[in-house]
């Protein structure tokens, strides 16, 4: 049987008194591709916080009927501070959780593998550069490496493609396809046309959360969950931007 790694059953959370999200349905299951697509202050990072542990309820529950899963993250951009003294390899290499943060001293294995992860990445003749001199494409893929070094079973990523251009997009999405074959994705994005193509269903997040089991949304589909679009054609190539939305 094919048992959902995260059951967010009828969640409700926010902060103090106010609830950013109210009676939250989802499953997640270990092959599952996620965009989160919703307007900003609509839930979307309040939900990752959910997920991640990081979040108080207000009401319902978050259960995980596989044991809760090795979960890598990809933060936003915007919350990464460039100027802090770290380099490359230590950036990714936090991301072993077995390693001692107070010693941080690498097994033979662990440094293997972290110098496999590098140069698949081509990120190998930067491991010893402050994060700071990077590009926002370099950085986001040393971030997106220390997510993925653990091995996730779930691997959740918010709005990877901020400050980056064409190419490590597109690099990114290819190599999000590979990764789900063994590993569930949750990809937080505001461009619903960008994602479409490569994920597998979409969550609409706005206050609450309405789940599409399709990657393929018209807007009549999005009026009904309240979350309406605007379909902007160029070629063959679908670019949807996201309206304001209003719930009664």
């Amino acid at each position: 049987m094919n048992k959902p790694l995260v059951i967010l059953e009828k969640m409700s959370t926010g902060y103090f008194s106010e609830t950013v999200l109210k009676e939250v349905d989802l499953e997640i299951f270990p092959d599952d591709f996620i965009g989160v697509i919703g307007p900003n202050g609509g839930g979307k990072t309040t939900l990752i916080k959910a997920i991640l542990g990081l979040q108080r309820l207000f009401s319902g529950k978050i259960s995980f009927p596989r044991g809760r899963p090795n979960t890598g993250y990809l933060p936003q951009a915007s919350q990464i501070d460039r100027g802090f003294p770290i380099t490359v390899k230590e950036l990714v290499s936090a991301g072993l959780k077995s390693s001692n943060p107070l010693f941080p001293h690498l097994s033979p294995k662990q440094r293997r593998k972290l110098n496999a992860m590098l140069e698949e990445a081509g990120l190998a003749g930067l491991a010893g550069k402050p994060i700071g001199e990077l590009s926002g494409g370099q950085l986001q893929k040393a971030l997106l490496c220390r997510a993925l070094i653990d091995d996730p079973q779930l691997l959740i990523l918010d709005e990877p493609n901020t400050h980056v251009d064409k190419q490590f997009e597109q690099e990114l999405y290819g190599w999000l396809g590979a990764l789900n074959k063994k590993m569930a994705i949750m990809l937080v994005s505001h461009d619903i046309g960008t994602i479409s193509p490569i994920v597998k269903t979409i969550a609409c997040v706005n206050g609450t959360l309405h789940y599409h089991p399709s990657n393929q949304l018209s807007e009549e589909v999005l009026k009904v969950y309240n979350c309406p679009v605007d379909v902007i054609a160029h070629g063959p190539i679908p670019h949807r931007v996201l309206k304001s939305h209003h719930h009664d």
